[in-house]
Parts: structure tokens; C-alpha cells; sequence
């Protein structure tokens, strides 16, 4: 099958998910005519990019050039700074960033009044796993400046409903402070104009598993 190839990028237990859901709702991949959709522009502007881990970031407390270093977020979203070390930056964005920890080094007593300089230097793939009843079971790789992707674009993306997809019961699993959470969504819902706006939001690293009708 397609979505073979994707098992060694998804976690264990999110393939233990996936595995439940296959047994319940019958057979992954049955090949049949693409529910096609138009993709939603992006809402989200690159001032507003939220921090992500493996995000590379560049600290600098101004005129402090030892201060100067480059990191990496790490997988539970901090970065080690001097003085500080470990800041939870992941959520936020450069300006928030920057904010908490001015006001970390003024109510710690190591600067009156400090300027700490932000940059990103690079970003973390941003992808999520569409998986079941699609026509191209894919990972789905969407641009860095936005913080989610519609669910709705992202079937689209990976060749749209099968003829036999259960269009109104389609699950998202997401890990959220380390913990496996899922969601039940009724995509067809956001198929007209009129309801397109209220779309579900994807998050990265999300997997969209879309069940088989019964018939």
C-alpha cells in the first residue's frame, strides 16, 4: 500500500492508533474518484508565526556580544540563554519571546533594562499524515508562515475522498504535552461556501485518518 512508506516517520504509539482504527473501520485504501476542494489561503501572516520546536533561532541580549548564540528549540519547545537557561519559547512569537525573557533578566537583578534581539535562522518542516480513505496517502508538507493547515486543503492535497471515505466521521490525532489526544470531524460540513470559514485547523506533526463507510 502507499501509506507503507510512511510508518517509520510516525510515532509508536500514534501507529498503535491508527492500527485500532483500521481494524474498526475496515480496509485502509480503496482507489476511487477524488473529492476535489479549493485550498483556503493562508490566515496567518509571518509576524504572527509562533515559535515551534526544532525551529533555529539566534538570541542576542544588545550590545552584550558574548551574549550572541544560535539553538535550536528543543522538543519540549525551549532554548538555553545565558543567565536564564531553559525558556519555553515554543507558542509564542519573536516579540512574546523577547518580552518574557527581558522581564525574566530584570526581575532577576542581571539587567537594568534589557533589549534581548530575536531572529529565526531557520524552520522546522512543517508537515502532517493524511492516511485511509484518500486517493495519495501522503505526508503533507505546508509553508512555515502558517501555524495550521485547513482539513479540508489537506485531503484536497492528498488526492481527495475515495468512493467509499466516510466523509462525516474522519479522525485527527494529535500529541499534546506528550500526550495522545483525537478528534472526530465532519468534514463534509465544510464543503459549502457558507461554512468553509469555520474549517478545522491542523497542526503539525497532526495524523487525519479517514474511515471507510459502511454500507
Amino acid at each position: 500500500m502507499k501509506s507503507a512508506s510512511l510508518l517509520p516517520f510516525l510515532r509508536p504509539s500514534s501507529l498503535r492508533l491508527i492500527a485500532l482504527l483500521a481494524v474498526s473501520t475496515g480496509s485502509l485504501l480503496t482507489p476511487g474518484p477524488a473529492l476535489r476542494a479549493a485550498e483556503l489561503r493562508s490566515e496567518a501572516t509571518v509576524g504572527d508565526y509562533r515559535i515551534a520546536p526544532r525551529d533555529q533561532l539566534q538570541f542576542q541580549v544588545f550590545d552584550e556580544e558574548a551574549s550572541l548564540l544560535v539553538q535550536r528549540v528543543s522538543s519540549a519547545g525551549e532554548i538555553s540563554v545565558p543567565l536564564l537557561g531553559a525558556v519555553k519559547v515554543a507558542g509564542l512569537t519573536l516579540r512574546e519571546s523577547e518580552s518574557l525573557m527581558e522581564k525574566r533578566y530584570r526581575e532577576g537583578g542581571f539587567y537594568l533594562k534589557p533589549q534581548v534581539i530575536l531572529s529565526f535562522q531557520a524552520y522546522a518542516p512543517r508537515s502532517i499524515s493524511v492516511l485511509g480513505q484518500v486517493n495519495n496517502p501522503n505526508q503533507i508538507d505546508f509553508a512555515v508562515e502558517r501555524g495550521t493547515i485547513g482539513i479540508v486543503t489537506a485531503i484536497t492535497r492528498a488526492g481527495g475522498f475515495t468512493r467509499v471515505a466516510r466523509t462525516d466521521a474522519v479522525r485527527v490525532m494529535r500529541t499534546v504535552d506528550g500526550r495522545e489526544t483525537s478528534f472526530t470531524i465532519n468534514v463534509a460540513s465544510y464543503l459549502d461556501d457558507k461554512t468553509k470559514d469555520q474549517e478545522f485547523r491542523l497542526l503539525p506533526d497532526d495524523i487525519v485518518f479517514v474511515p471507510e463507510r459502511v454500507f
